[in-house]
This record gives structure tokens, C-alpha cells and sequence, in this order.
């Protein structure tokens, strides 16, 4: 291995260790199961390796990482037509009270138990502000059936939670302050959804789960040795 290639390597396990579990979270909220997630987001993080000296010119490499993430989850789950109703095995974070931990496991029940085109679409529009067209073509959907999913899925998750149309008053420990635009997410102030209960639930179920997978002391080290093992399997 030249300098320049290891340089390249330690430059990419250093971006690993940095997004590995923001990218899960988000992914887990997509696919609704943590199984399917990493496999996801392993073969994601298995192909900016491969790809890396380009893609480590980008400005936000994360968001290539998660669109490749987008794109193998519709691969595996766009042909089931329901969920699986189990939530995620994930340790409880050290922060959250009873009560945060309750609303935000039944948020990812009820994203489980989604159809996964319901939930996918719900996922990339409300949480991460994906225009309907840019999903439409992500996907492969028209606008309209993107509208119909996102439409059902919001249906659901306001009934199952009760909420009413202006509850924005819960508070999130995760998050101080409104969340930055990141990798894959526009700013929702701007479109109207900023201030809408299920972005509000959706956005503190992931901050809980992105903190509750950082948790986990041994996740990490799980995913730098399967990553491994398939940089090994693929050559």
C-alpha cells in the first residue's frame, strides 16, 4: 500500500467512525427493522470505500452515503406490501426519560408496521424535506402515488398518536435548538412542514435513535469488522 493510499484509508475510517451511526438512525427509520438497516448501510459504506477518493472531495459525503442507503432499501422492501409492527433493538439512551423513550419506540413501531412505501416516502419528505418530484424520481413513483403514501402514512401516525394539528410543544433533549439543514435534509421552516406534529414526532424519534445507537458501545466495533469482512469478501 503506497502513503497515499493509506493516508486515503485513515482519511475514510475517520469518516466512517464520524457518520456510521447518524446514517443508521436514519436508515432505521426508513427500513423499520435495525437487521435490515446495517446490512443497508454497510453495502453503502462498502461502496464510498471504493469510490472514496472521489467522493471525499464532496462537500458532504454523508448525504452520497445516505442516497446510495435510499436507494438499496427500495431495492430490498419496495415490492412487500406490509410491515413487520417490531421495533428496533436499540439500548435506551442515558438521557432520555421514561416518557420520551415510550413516544419514540412508538413511532418506530408504528413506522414498522408501515407498508414501506407509505413509510419510505413519509421518511424522505417529512423528516429529510425531499421534494415529491425528487422522490418520485428517486424511486421510480409518480408524483401522485408519492402524494397518496406520504398522505396515508401522515393519516396514521396522527390517529395512532392522537396529535392535534398545532401540538408543537414538546420539547426534545437531543436536539438544542432547530436542527441544521444536514446531509440529505432541507430546511423545513422553509416549505410549511417545520412546524407540523409529525415531522415534530418523526424528528425526535430519530434524535433518540441516532443517540440511542451511540449508546451502544459495541456498535461501532460491529460495523468497522463487517465492513471489513466485506472489503475482504469483495476484493
Amino acid at each position: 500500500m503506497s502513503a497515499e493510499q493509506a493516508v486515503g484509508q485513515r482519511d475514510f475510517e475517520t469518516f466512517f467512525a464520524s457518520a456510521y451511526g447518524r446514517v443508521l438512525a436514519q436508515v432505521i427509520m426508513l427500513c423499520g427493522s435495525r437487521e435490515d438497516a446495517e446490512d443497508v448501510v454497510q453495502e453503502a459504506f462498502l461502496e464510498a470505500y471504493r469510490a472514496w477518493e472521489r467522493i471525499a472531495e464532496y462537500d458532504l459525503p454523508e448525504a452520497w452515503v445516505y442516497r446510495v442507503s435510499v436507494q438499496r432499501v427500495w431495492k430490498t422492501q419496495r415490492r412487500r406490501r406490509t410491515g413487520q409492527g417490531r421495533v428496533p433493538d436499540v439500548p435506551v439512551p442515558v438521557r432520555a426519560s421514561p416518557e420520551q423513550s415510550a413516544e419514540a419506540r412508538e413511532v418506530l413501531r408504528l413506522l414498522a408496521a408501515l407498508p414501506p412505501r407509505q413509510r419510505v416516502t413519509m421518511v424522505l419528505f417529512c423528516l429529510h424535506g425531499w421534494s415529491q418530484g425528487e422522490i418520485a424520481k428517486t424511486l421510480r413513483m409518480t408524483r401522485g402515488g408519492v402524494a397518496a403514501n406520504v398522505s396515508k402514512a401522515r393519516r396514521t401516525l396522527k390517529e395512532a398518536l392522537d396529535m392535534a394539528a398545532d401540538d408543537t410543544s414538546r420539547h426534545d433533549p437531543f436536539m438544542s435548538g432547530p436542527q441544521p439543514a444536514g446531509p440529505g435534509r432541507a430546511d423545513l421552516s422553509r416549505t410549511g412542514l417545520g412546524r407540523d406534529p409529525v415531522v415534530i414526532a418523526l424528528r425526535h424519534t430519530e434524535a433518540w435513535l441516532r443517540a440511542a445507537v451511540e449508546a451502544d458501545p459495541e456498535a461501532l466495533g460491529r460495523a468497522r469488522a463487517a465492513l471489513a469482512r466485506r472489503r475482504g469478501e469483495s476484493g
